[in-house]
């Protein structure tokens, strides 16, 4: 019964782990949206504009508006003279309310950058919105303790996450 499945890849065991992580997946959604936006009391910051209903391991939560600041050189982005770099940063909620970044990798050009691996978000916890930077081409880098998110050398969209992010899917989100 384990044996590999040479048509579609899967063995009992891979089964096993994609069925537990859709399980993590349900039991950590965003019910409501978060009007997820540039920081109003810090530019540096993104904002959870609005009330969201979350799950968290399955347990209904609220968190009311906060904005979040990225961490010191984890989430900086490195310019490259001829090409736009991006990045897309993922934030979570944990049970407590409290709010994380999970980035994606930097990537070149435009439109380029992808979520990060869902295992990775839902590590962190439920996903409630995300952020897409893309850095001019040029010499700035984004430093993310420091650069306003609406400085000229970075062009920043905003999405909201409602429901699970799957693997197979994540692509399709932005």
């Amino acid at each position: 019964m384990d044996a590999r499945n040479t048509k579609y890849g899967l063995n009992q065991q891979a089964l096993m782990d994609q069925m537990d992580f859709i399980a993590k997946a349900l039991a950590n959604q965003n019910f409501a949206d978060g009007g997820i936006a540039i920081g109003t009391s810090s530019k540096t910051a993104v904002k959870l504009a609005n009330t969201v209903t979350f799950t968290s391991e399955g347990i209904q939560k609220a968190k009311t508006t906060a904005e979040y600041a990225f961490t010191a050189t984890t989430h900086d982005i490195t310019a490259n003279a001829s090409s736009v770099q991006e990045r897309v940063y993922v934030l979570c909620l944990d049970a407590s309310g409290n709010g994380v970044f999970v980035a994606g990798d930097q990537a070149t050009g435009a439109g380029n950058a992808k979520f990060p691996d869902a295992e990775d978000i839902y590590a962190a916890g439920t996903p409630v919105g995300a952020v897409r930077l893309a850095i001019a081409a040029g010499a700035t880098d984004f430093d993310a303790t420091t650069d306003e998110l609406d400085e000229a050398h970075i062009t920043d969209t905003y999405y909201d996450i409602l429901g699970p992010i799957l693997n197979r899917f994540a692509s399709a989100w932005i």
